[in-house]
């Protein structure tokens, strides 16, 4: 149902979007697809070195997709951060969000414990997999994962380190 409900708004989109240069009347743009960073992009490390570790990507088995699904990619990597100042990092949340260049996008938040010592890296593995019922249709099977790190430093500051990654 959901997959027919999908073709319904693309194909009223399309018909919505041509009726308005048909008459000669503007139309408003259509939303931006989200673009692929060309690679990684870091916002506030702050204290932090962060590095991602390049991925592997593989194919997913049938015994791995959801249901209605026929095709899918899982992205696995690490991101390594460094304390810089001597001042420990204790993360208690990520938030994940994947977005696909055709425009669907996933969130979750997880908690995470992990801890970054004072001049110490500390890894963290990640998971990204996208999804598709069209596997024929371009821009399904590649996006971007987005990554909100939330903790405190050991002198009760703030940390949101926002992470990028390429998924193609």
């Amino acid at each position: 149902m959901e997959i027919r409900g999908r073709r319904m708004r693309r194909a009223m989109g399309v018909y919505l979007a041509l009726v308005p240069l048909l008459a000669g009347a503007g139309c408003e743009p259509l939303p931006e697809m989200p673009k692929l960073p060309i690679r990684v992009e870091v916002e506030n490390p702050g204290q932090l070195r962060v590095v991602v570790v390049p991925m592997s990507k593989r194919p997913m088995a049938a015994g791995e997709l959801p249901p209605w699904t026929q095709a899918g990619v899982r992205w696995e990597h690490e991101v390594l951060f460094t304390d810089t100042v001597g001042v420990g990092v204790q993360f208690q949340e990520v938030e994940v969000t994947v977005r696909s260049l055709t425009g669907i996008v996933t969130t979750r938040k997880l908690p995470l414990a992990s801890r970054v010592e004072p001049h110490q890296t500390t890894p963290i593995s990640i998971e990204a997999s996208l999804v598709t019922s069209h596997p024929s249709e371009p821009g399904n099977l590649s996006g971007v994962e987005e990554l909100v790190f939330l903790g405190r430093n050991d002198r009760g500051g703030q940390i949101r380190v926002i992470v990028r990654v390429p998924l193609e």
